[in-house]
């Protein structure tokens, strides 16, 4: 499969969207996101300097992306936030979001950042990533605030 990987662009943001859809309206999350919605989520996540994000393309047609932003802190310490992380459906299983998380763990190295870290929910994806190489972290807890409305 000859792929190429490169930064994103803002006028990818539109596949981009349609990705995202289309990989939450399936297992495990069967989230009903419309396309306003995640062109949204998409625009939010790139909109700061600390952002960052990286696609896949097949046949010049995105096929994955991967999005997130650089958090930083005392003592030089920089660690990349993954915010999305989708695979077009039809291409899932076949290497191409290892490829992927290969590519942005390397072109990040070079940033000096020091780890990649993501919040994942479902068996199905925390099995992915702990294939190309995550870790169950035990340094902090996720917690949430419902606001009553």
């Amino acid at each position: 499969m000859n792929l190429n990987f490169r930064s994103i662009d803002p006028e990818d943001y539109s596949t981009c969207s349609e990705i995202l859809v289309a990989a939450y309206g399936g297992a495990p999350w069967f989230n009903q996101w419309t396309k306003e919605e995640a062109l949204l989520r998409i625009r939010a996540t790139m909109s700061g300097i600390n952002a960052r994000g990286y696609i896949v393309e097949k046949d010049e047609q995105i096929i994955a992306m991967c999005l997130g932003r650089i958090d930083y802190y005392y003592d030089n310490w920089k660690q990349f936030c993954i915010d999305e992380f989708n695979v077009a459906a039809q291409l899932q299983k076949q290497g191409v979001g290892k490829k992927l998380m290969k590519f942005t763990a390397n072109i990040l190295e070079e940033e000096g950042i020091n780890n990649l870290f993501l919040i994942t929910g479902g068996k199905q994806a925390a099995e992915f990533y702990k294939k190309t190489g995550f870790v169950k972290s035990d340094d902090g807890t996720m917690m949430e605030y419902v606001i009553e409305n």
